[in-house]
């Protein structure tokens, strides 16, 4: 039996719907973490403040945790910003094209990261070259 290739195409009205949606759910999911990453750390932060006056050795790790939580809150930033550029591009209607090469994304990796900006050949070679 052959090896089906898929096509690289633009997205259907009905796909890019989808995707528009399921960013959307996205961000809004993302900016829901952070506020409660934010009030977790605050809560912690608070009793950290009081704990470091009873221990002072117990600052370093209060100080560790709190970079640990900025990374991760950092990181959600990071993602919202990628949805942001997706969404401006659906906008636009330039969702979809390769950064590199300008060919279509497929549907199917689209769907699966819908904020990608290469193809899947240009992001390994792209790897490649960061060592990845």
């Amino acid at each position: 039996m052959p090896v089906q290739i898929k096509k690289r195409r633009r997205l259907t009205d009905q796909e890019l719907g989808t995707v528009k949606q399921n960013l959307l759910d996205r961000k809004k999911m993302l900016f829901e973490e952070i506020r409660e990453d934010i009030e977790e750390d605050a809560r912690e932060e608070y009793q950290d403040l009081l704990q470091s006056l009873r221990d002072p050795g117990d600052k370093a790790m209060a100080e560790l945790e709190e970079a640990k939580i900025f990374s991760y809150v950092k990181l959600k930033v990071k993602e919202i910003e990628s949805i942001d550029q997706a969404l401006e591009q659906i906008m636009t209607g330039k969702y979809g094209r390769c950064r590199d090469c300008s060919r279509w994304i497929r549907p199917a990796r689209l769907m699966v990261m819908p904020y990608a900006v290469r193809c899947r050949a240009c992001q390994e070679k792209l790897e490649k070259l960061d060592g990845i």
